[in-house]
């Protein structure tokens, strides 16, 4: 990748559109850029279906990775079974249903968003990064991690390790009560409670400058932050 391609990742977003809006306006992505979103597009904010039409005209712009999440994973698990569809519903899914149609179903999202959500990954993997939703094993290749830990399991920075790879983790999912970015240096969390309180956040992971907007919309200012706009540089792992 060339000094001049950007490679951006964002935290959860969660149906904030405004929040979405507003990184993507101050990130202005080019061709050359490529933006992977962590997971969990949709669910609790309240326009899930203009993230997902933000994300495809996007693809249009620059690459695009998505990550799935564990709302994802049981939006696509709830077209199989109605036992599965409630319990998505109760985990925020009625608020994207709603963003079709109040009172809206499944048969109201477009086959053009569930093709994209259909196209998510479990994780992706460069040659200096890796990119997942919740979490992962540090001694375990990322082809062989569970399910479970890539898209559930929480980031708890007392029982994180570095990655034998000695590859950074970029992870979304654990939503930080202080809505700051975690920063262990072998591993960055961007789960910054966009859809709740704080803010949706965007990384360069090679430059470490950041972008954060509420669900508001409004941009959060860098002297606001500890970190006033750029984190220290990811520290490699000893493999």
């Amino acid at each position: 990748m060339a000094n001049s391609d950007r490679l951006i990742a964002l935290g959860d977003v969660h149906g904030c559109i405004h929040a979405l809006d507003a990184v993507l306006e101050a990130i202005a992505p080019q061709p050359q850029d490529t933006l992977v979103f962590l997971g969990d597009l949709i669910d609790q904010g309240r326009d899930s279906r203009s993230v997902l039409e933000r994300v495809i005209d996007l693809k249009q712009q620059c690459r695009v990775v998505l990550i799935e999440g564990n709302h994802e994973e049981m939006l696509l698990a709830a077209r199989d079974s109605e036992e599965a569809l409630r319990y998505w519903e109760r985990c925020g899914g009625v608020n994207t249903l709603n963003s079709y149609r109040f009172c809206g179903t499944l048969a109201d999202i477009p086959d053009s968003h569930w093709e994209l959500l259909a196209g998510a990954r479990p994780y992706w993997e460069t040659d200096d990064f890796i990119f997942t939703h919740a979490n992962y094993l540090a001694d375990v290749p990322m082809g062989l991690q569970p399910d479970y830990q890539l898209r559930w399991a929480l980031f708890e920075p007392a029982e994180a390790r570095p990655h034998f790879s000695g590859k950074p983790v970029i992870v979304g999912h654990t939503e930080q009560p202080d809505s700051e970015v975690l920063d262990l240096g072998y591993a960055t969390c961007l789960d910054t409670a966009c859809w709740r309180y704080g803010w949706l956040t965007a990384l360069d992971v090679h430059s470490r400058e950041l972008w954060q907007a509420s669900r508001w919309g409004i941009l959060r200012e860098l002297g606001e932050a500890p970190h006033r706009g750029r984190l220290p540089q990811l520290a490699m792992a000893v493999a």
